[in-house]
């Protein structure tokens, strides 16, 4: 398993010969000079409709014919924007099994709309159990007492969250959700993409420490073996 970060929320995870890609943003993403049309994935995963994580599914369906997966109303915009009949909506306590694991979708606790202002649905978390390990993707999100029943129901291998603040929890609230849930390993998302959400890693990467969890910062554009 094998993941690829390209700052803010986008990174790509490829396992098991299928290649899934998370909330693209791209074209106005100054943490990355990748570009949607050179990603060719076999799933994407929207967490929510924010411009900040969907601004390039269009330019990702334009050169490539991925199964797209989230909510009810973004699966049915995808649907309708960009006459893509591969979707499979999942709202919160919905799961999938596929060939190369089972996606859960779970809650987020944050807000969802389009870049257009309309409704984007319910935002969710994704718990991928592929069969090199569990990742869980907390998409935007504050901590929320639910995590626990995560960890009570996963062995999380990876949780992948939100560390800039403002927008969403913080390196202090992350900790939290990570006591929580109980990875193993956490890396942070969401953060010094813009002024507001500016972090200071070395805090990240000792109050993880500190507390038994492994953390883990990933170099934009690199391939990184999980």
């Amino acid at each position: 398993m094998d993941l690829t970060y390209y700052g803010h929320s986008t990174f790509q995870l490829e396992t098991q010969g299928t290649t899934l890609l998370f909330d693209p943003f791209f074209a106005d993403n100054p943490h990355t000079e990748a570009t949607a049309d050179q990603f060719d994935p076999d799933v994407l995963l929207l967490t929510h409709a924010h411009f900040d994580h969907y601004a390039d599914v269009e330019g990702v369906l334009a050169g490539s014919d991925p199964l797209v997966i989230g909510n009810f109303e973004i699966t049915q915009r995808v649907s309708e924007d960009y006459d893509h009949d591969a979707i499979q909506p999942l709202n919160e306590g919905g799961s999938v099994e596929f060939d190369w694991g089972v996606v859960e979708a779970v809650h987020a606790r944050h807000s969802s709309s389009f870049p257009d202002g309309s409704y984007g649905g319910v935002p969710l978390g994704f718990v991928l159990e592929l069969e090199e390990g569990v990742v869980y993707n907390t998409g935007d999100t504050a901590p929320f007492a639910e995590m626990q029943w995560t960890g009570d129901l996963w062995n999380v291998d990876l949780m992948l969250a939100p560390i800039g603040n403002v927008f969403t929890m913080g390196i202090y609230g992350a900790l939290h959700a990570a006591e929580m849930v109980g990875p193993e390993r956490v890396a942070p998302l969401h953060y010094d993409t813009f002024p507001p959400l500016e972090t200071d890693l070395d805090v990240f990467r000792d109050e993880f420490a500190d507390a038994g969890y492994e953390p883990m910062v990933f170099e934009v554009g690199e391939r990184t073996p999980l």
